[in-house]
């Protein structure tokens, strides 16, 4: 079975860098990598590359608005995407539903779930 992959799309934030740390501490057995993509096709050729299955996205990042989740869901219909908000403990998942964070694990089995 291959290992998830989980691209975290943060801006160099500190929220970015406890949500990959948080994922690395708990060897959670997921492969994390951080983007550095700044336009779209960037981070499709990031999540090509990687062949990500998960993205972590923060509210505010230039990924997060409407027209770009839309066009990440339909290329990538099975791609689960989390937004995350570094004001509150809400993640928002695409495709799913809402869930309020309340500890690492919460963050981890929506990941691993997959």
């Amino acid at each position: 079975m291959p290992i998830p992959c989980v691209l975290v799309l943060t801006e160099n934030s500190l929220l970015g860098l406890a949500l990959t740390n948080l994922i690395h501490a708990a060897d959670s057995g997921l492969a994390v990598f951080e983007s550095n993509a700044k336009e779209f096709d960037e981070l499709i050729w990031e999540i090509n590359t990687y062949s990500a299955d998960v993205i972590l996205v923060e509210k505010d990042n230039t990924f997060a608005g409407e027209d770009s989740l839309t066009k990440l869901l339909t290329m990538y219909p099975k791609l689960l995407i989390v937004i995350v908000n570094e004001e509150d403990n809400w993640l928002h998942i695409y495709r799913r539903n809402n869930l309020l964070l309340t500890s690492a694990e919460d963050l981890l089995e929506v990941i691993q779930t997959a």
